[in-house]
């Protein structure tokens, strides 16, 4: 009885860590395989590249900053890119993005009512500023920009003013727009809105020469999963693509 006791105090060494170790490895493993399993055929090709080769195989999947918005109308076609974000571009997008969003404040709004929405994508950001009735961008049916817009637009130039990007604007409505003049359509409003957020942004010393295109789409690309009719299909997407000399200096 006396040695057994002697025994139980008796230190037993690490073999239990050891083994504990090999289970949560184990555990991980399976979930990495259960989760790659549920993953579409594209996903898997993705990461199967990137495996190959993660210091030059681009991403071509959202990084998602925030829920992105799955439009899938080519807004983040790598072939109008100036170039692609390497492992350390990613990083400071990242920290761009937050950055970017803090000056905003809108944090504590629920992600199905925030007026902004940010997306590290493979050759930049992807910004969609949501034409809502709780923060709308614009007057009711028009072109003008609301204070909360101006706001908005004031500080993304602030951003875009100390980094090299190439610049895409692309407008889109809602459906079932009427206008006093028959002339004016969802296209004109769209159009208008993707062409105002353009001056605006010069106004505020974004060079011309850093746009690439101005885009309105009318009501044909409502977001996935949404009625054409609902608000968060007013929207101006801006594609913000990386440069050649894109600055890699630490912070914004």
């Amino acid at each position: 009885m006396s040695t057994n006791l002697q025994n139980l105090g008796k230190h037993h060494g690490g073999a239990w860590k050891v083994a504990y170790a090999d289970f949560v490895t184990a555990m991980m493993a399976l979930f990495m395989v259960l989760w790659l399993t549920s993953q579409d055929d594209e996903t898997r090709k993705e990461m199967a590249d990137f495996f190959k080769d993660p210091y030059n195989t681009p991403m071509e999947s959202s990084m998602g900053m925030m829920e992105s918005s799955g439009e899938g109308d080519g807004e983040s076609n790598a072939g109008q890119s100036k170039g692609k974000a390497d492992i350390a571009d990613v990083e400071i997008l990242y920290r761009m993005a937050q950055e970017f969003m803090r000056l905003l404040n809108v944090d504590n709004v629920a992600p199905d009512e925030r007026p902004v929405d940010i997306e590290v994508v493979s050759d930049g950001l992807r910004v969609t500023l949501y034409n809502r009735d709780a923060y709308p961008f614009f007057v009711k049916g028009s072109t003008q920009f609301t204070e909360w817009g101006t706001f908005v637009i004031e500080n993304m130039a602030w951003l875009l003013e100390r980094h090299d990007f190439m610049i895409r604007i692309d407008g889109y409505s809602a459906s079932g727009f009427v206008s006093k003049d028959m002339d004016y359509t969802e296209w004109e409003l769209s159009t208008g809105r993707a062409n105002a957020t353009r001056r605006y942004l010069q106004y505020y010393r974004v060079t011309p020469e850093r746009f690439t295109s101005v885009t309105g789409y009318g009501s044909t690309k409502p977001l996935p999963q949404i009625e054409p009719e609902a608000e968060s299909n007013n929207r101006v997407a801006i594609s913000l693509v990386l440069n050649e000399s894109f600055n890699k200096y630490d912070g914004i």
